[in-house]
């Protein structure tokens, strides 16, 4: 039974102190009066956009040379979109360009079409850990008063990015193991995008990040009264239990496993639930991911590595990252986020099969 729990475990997340190897004799004349692009693969006033501005506003100043950086947005596809452009030899890989993703790993996994670049090729530079918060309206018929009242649903309606982006997918596979008949409407270029249509009533139910449930969904729909939480993605303990998320706790938000146990009376289990766990504990750990294209020279690869991790220790931008996004970033080391886009080799073929019938692809 696959559970990758060793491998979350060691996934290296850094909240404070940082120790860094040194990017070796990199130039600081490299950067110097120059200006960077950052390409962020969603739209303009979603999660990835608010907390790619805050990185572009803070990272110059760990960067010899304090360049200039600017941000363009290539949404679309659950954004394939922008991480095809990327991978594809349209951007110059010459230290001037980075990305900044929401990285789904199962257009990997099930070997997407769309997908056209492969995420080992790219230069990995930094990664952002982050919970996954499920939260939809109360009104979902025969009506929600708590969260186990979702296995009573007649019928969810759920928005998504895209077919193959870890959204859609762990919607359909935890809305299943709740016994919920349910679709879910794809191709919504933001988070926001889909809060605005929870708020029409044109959708029910989804999944955001934590810092976008925090800053995005509870003002715009939880504390108006409109949806509620349902329940988070908790990710895979070494001993093969499950972690247990301390800030979302004290505020009511419960496991899915919890929620599920209290339902119907036992704990989850069986080749779908293997499955989310797998694509719930890499998606997480990997959400945001700061990369440059394939074939970037080492020294910018390096610089951009050491300014990165420096952001840990940085407490300016750490006090806007939580004003902002209502939490503390969690930063993943170049080390280990290399390790974890390994892994997306070594995934049980059980659970490749169970995503790719999710994903539509079966």
């Amino acid at each position: 039974m696959s559970r990758f729990a060793p491998f979350v475990a060691a996934a290296g997340i850094i909240t404070s102190a940082v120790a860094v190897a040194a990017a070796g004799p990199a130039s600081a004349q490299f950067y110097k009066g120059r200006t960077i692009n950052m390409v962020v693969n969603y739209g303009a006033g979603g999660n990835t956009d608010i907390e790619a501005r805050i990185f572009a506003r803070h990272l110059p100043r760990h960067i010899p040379g304090s360049p200039t950086i600017i941000v363009t947005n290539r949404p679309g596809a659950g954004g394939l979109i922008g991480l095809n452009h990327m991978g594809s030899g349209a951007v110059p890989a010459d230290g001037m360009t980075f990305a900044f993703f929401t990285v789904g790993p199962v257009a990997t996994i099930v070997k997407d079409p769309a997908l056209k670049v492969n995420l080992a090729d790219f230069a990995f530079i930094g990664g952002l850990s982050q919970h996954q918060v499920a939260y939809g309206r109360k009104d979902i018929a025969p009506g929600m008063k708590r969260p186990a009242d979702m296995a009573k649903a007649v019928e969810v309606f759920g928005a998504g990015s895209s077919p193959a982006s870890p959204r859609d997918v762990a919607l359909k596979l935890t809305l299943g193991l709740m016994g919920v008949k349910h679709r879910v409407v794809t191709g919504f270029r933001s988070s926001n995008d889909i809060n605005l249509a929870i708020l029409r009533n044109e959708s029910q139910f989804t999944t955001s990040s934590q810092p976008g449930y925090q800053s995005q969904a509870k003002p715009q729909l939880i504390e108006p009264g409109i949806a509620m939480p349902f329940w988070y993605y908790q990710l895979s303990a070494p001993d093969g239990g499950l972690l247990k998320n301390a800030s979302l706790e004290a505020e009511g938000v419960r496991g899915f496993a919890d929620v599920y146990k209290e339902a119907h009376g036992k704990m989850p289990s069986g080749p779908r639930y293997e499955a989310f766990l797998v694509l719930n504990d890499i998606a997480s750990v990997m959400l945001r991911s700061v990369m440059m294209p394939p074939g970037t020279p080492q020294e910018p690869v390096e610089i951009l590595r050491k300014a990165f991790m420096a952001l840990a220790d940085d407490e300016q931008f750490r006090n806007e990252y939580m004003a902002l996004v209502k939490m503390l970033p969690e930063l993943v080391s170049p080390k280990d986020g290399m390790r974890i886009l390994a892994r997306l080799r070594q995934i049980d073929p059980a659970a490749v099969e169970v995503i790719r019938e999710a994903v539509g692809t079966k």
